[in-house]
């Protein structure tokens, strides 16, 4: 049986009450006692401590028709922040985020990507730029992630696998060394299923399908990012979609990545807007990709779902593009596919349309923060 000692058990209950407080601002004492069946005086202990640490401050007080209103608390949103950086090839969007997932800051820096140290040096030179802008002190941050198109070992260390940046086996070395806080190469689709499962609390089982630039997707399994044994889980994109199709940057002929991710609407057009205009004003070349787009991803949700019986999540560029028109047809190709009935409830558009990677690569550290794993470190 496992012994816990008096020390962890203070540091236990310690963070029952900055979750309980996390959870339910403007709470009393007497709530978060009754609430977490702890006493009064142990309760004052941890409210004081935390407030000597500024992780929660009183907020007024509460209203009562008898005696004394009872003082409120609430956590300091900003006490601790993480920092997110999204990758891209000519650009990279930098974010402040509070423990409440928003965005407090932000800036996008025009800078090449290219897999070499100088590059990484020009980075870390603009988050500390960023971080001495914005007066936030290097011991408030709970760590930097950074989003990127490829797939990354499990330590967050290096890159496994970067055809598309030409960046196999990069590390983040040079960056990493410059902080004192927890750095990490996260893969952007798991980025953008980071934010949606942010904003999707009560759902644990769930196929995520990033419709970016570049497909991607993610599986989630009881709340956890399914990563498999070398990390290729949610390599969507690389699925056979059609035998000896159309090649793809991988190598093969097919994949999904050539009929389903943003780049395959773009044969003719210069971006997403002008595509979708061209579609509204009934461009006959734009309504027939459209539709063709819509069957293929349909043949993609159904392949999907037949493996995993889970909550499927559209999401990246594309999709603040679909209509419920749009969604309709989805579901109605999904339908004509399914082997056992016709329910279609199961695909969901995802509710985040705007900075999804750059958050989704800093939730990771505000989670562990919250779960109290970073919180027994600092009491």
């Amino acid at each position: 049986m496992e012994q816990f000692s008096l020390t962890d058990i203070k540091k236990k209950n310690l963070s029952d009450v900055y979750h309980y407080i996390y959870q339910k601002p403007s709470c009393s004492k007497q709530e978060i006692a009754t609430a977490l069946s702890v006493s009064l005086p142990t309760v004052s202990q941890h409210l004081t401590t935390m407030e000597g640490l500024q992780l929660i401050e009183k907020c007024g007080r509460l209203s009562s028709s008898v005696g004394r209103r009872a003082t409120a608390y609430q956590i300091i949103s900003d006490a601790h922040i993480a920092i997110g950086i999204e990758l891209l090839p000519d650009k990279a969007n930098i974010l402040a985020v509070n423990l409440y997932g928003k965005i407090i800051a932000k800036e996008t820096l025009s800078i090449a990507f290219e897999p070499t140290g100088h590059y990484l040096s020009k980075l870390k030179d603009a988050v500390q730029s960023f971080l001495k802008m914005n007066h936030y002190k290097e011991e408030t941050i709970l760590g930097i992630g950074l989003g990127v198109q490829g797939l990354i070992s499990p330590d967050g260390s290096e890159f496994t696998y970067g055809k598309i940046l030409n960046c196999t086996g990069f590390s983040i070395r040079t960056f990493a060394d410059a902080f004192s806080v927890p750095c990490r190469f996260i893969h952007d689709a798991e980025c953008a299923c980071n934010s949606e499962l942010w904003e999707n609390p009560d759902i644990k089982d769930a196929t995520y399908i990033s419709l970016s630039y570049h497909l991607g997707g993610a599986i989630i399994v009881d709340g956890q990012l399914l990563t498999g044994r070398t990390g290729k889980s949610g390599t969507f994109e690389h699925l056979t979609l059609v035998p000896d199709g159309i090649d793809c940057y991988c190598g093969h002929k097919g994949c999904a990545e050539c009929y389903c991710s943003a780049n395959s609407l773009l044969t003719y057009y210069d971006n997403l807007d002008d595509f979708f205009s061209h579609k509204a004003e009934g461009d006959p070349v734009c309504v027939s990709k459209w539709d063709e787009y819509l069957r293929h991803l349909a043949i993609l949700i159904n392949n999907l779902h037949m493996v995993l019986e889970h909550t499927v999540i559209l999401g990246g560029h594309v999709t603040p593009y679909f209509t419920e028109e749009d969604l309709t047809l989805i579901k109605k190709y999904v339908s004509e596919r399914s082997t056992f009935d016709d329910d279609t409830s199961y695909i969901i558009q995802g509710k985040c349309l705007g900075d999804t990677v750059g958050i989704g690569s800093a939730l990771p550290f505000i989670k562990e923060f919250i779960d109290g794993i970073y919180l027994f470190r600092i009491v």
